[in-house]
């Protein structure tokens, strides 16, 4: 309804104001009519004017006319009054919106702070282009310095060259081959691989010691008594009689001299100190003629080790198969693969890899030799 009264409003004052306008342009062209003789003009009071003049009001027949100058003008005429329409009562108070002029406020803040960073964006943007282009600069002058260094100092070595006027020289002989390398760190042992076919049947050993006599078994019954035969020429010597009591057992007397038996065989250990034999106390020495493996070479060194060590034989230590110490094996104590001596007339297995071994008994001073010994 109220925008509907504005309209009507606004439609009758635009009319009224046509209509003043229209009543304004009449009233003064009508008074431009008659009085178009003095408008514009000043003439002296003494002055006489005769003439006749023509309007839309008067006859077509001149009618002579005298008048005394000068002649008063009539003012402007007033203005029209305005066209009032009331339709309905008064609006007390035109209803304003706070939220949306708080929304617009807001809107206008955040356009200008995005203007404000998009200038500063801008801005940093030419920065950073100037800064690439003068990094380009310089680069490029760089490189062409480099170019130049690079071209002055290739022409000069040609020069050089081709003032020595020399020419190389037959190649000498080939010079001694070096020493070898250090060993590297063994790694550590990797996981056990398939179970391998068996392998060849060995040599058979040596055939071991008679022993001991069994139980004499119980008495049969007798017989019965026979005829009584002539007397005979004396027989021969009659069977061997029952064994008398049993000796002192090999394990008892090993242990007696601090040995321990391994496959019928009395051994002592003892701590070597330099690459030479060492007998122990009470052990007479000797070589075992046997065909011993990788596994009874273990087994010694399990038998007499005195501290933690490795299973894994270190195949590129300074042992080897020998023969030239009295002792039936001797080896290394580490957390890693130790290094074995081994005397070749008791083993088979070589535990060395080399195609010239250095036959060390003596590795370092963890090492311990182990001997046979006579009982």
């Amino acid at each position: 309804v109220l925008g509907v009264a504005c309209i009507a409003l606004a439609v009758s004052h635009h009319a009224g104001a046509q209509a003043a306008q229209q009543e304004l342009v009449s009233s003064g062209s009508k008074q431009a009519r008659l009085f178009q003789v003095a408008t514009g003009q000043s003439l002296d009071a003494n002055y006489e004017v005769s003439g006749s003049m023509q309007t839309a009001e008067q006859p077509s027949e001149g009618v002579p006319i005298s008048f005394e100058l000068p002649v008063a003008l009539p003012g402007p005429a007033p203005p029209p009054g305005p066209n009032v329409i009331n339709i309905g009562p008064r609006p007390k108070k035109v209803p304003v919106c706070k939220k949306c002029e708080q929304q617009m406020k807001e809107i206008q803040k955040i356009t200008d702070k995005i203007r404000r960073e998009n200038e500063m964006a801008k801005s940093l943007q030419d920065d950073q282009s100037d800064m690439v282009e003068e990094y380009q600069e310089k680069m490029r002058q760089a490189f062409e310095k480099i170019d130049d260094r690079v071209f002055k100092k290739g022409r000069k070595y040609v020069e050089e060259i081709r003032k020595l006027k020399t020419r190389p020289g037959p190649m000498g002989p080939q010079g001694a081959p070096g020493s070898n390398g250090l060993d590297g760190v063994p790694g550590k042992p990797g996981k056990p691989g398939p179970v391998g076919p068996p392998g060849v049947e060995g040599i058979v050993g040596p055939m071991g010691k008679q022993g001991p006599q069994g139980y004499i078994g119980p008495r049969g019954p007798p017989g019965p008594v026979g005829l009584a035969g002539e007397v005979g020429k004396e027989g021969p010597v009659g069977p061997i009689g029952p064994p008398g009591p049993a000796g002192e057992s090999e394990n008892a007397k090993c242990s007696e001299i601090g040995g321990r038996v391994y496959k019928n065989v009395c051994f002592k250990s003892v701590k070597l100190e330099s690459n030479s034999d060492d007998i122990p106390d009470q052990c007479e020495v000797f070589s075992p003629k046997t065909a011993w493996t990788e596994q009874d070479m273990i087994a010694l060194q399990q038998m007499f080790k005195d501290r933690p060590t490795w299973n894994e034989i270190n195949v590129n230590a300074n042992g080897g198969l020998c023969t030239n110490f009295k002792a039936t094996m001797a080896f290394e104590q580490h957390n890693s693969p130790v290094g074995v001596w081994a005397n070749a007339n008791s083993f088979i297995y070589n535990p060395s890899h080399a195609s010239y071994p250095k036959c060390q008994l003596y590795g370092d001073k963890s090492s311990i030799a182990v001997y046979a010994c006579n009982l």
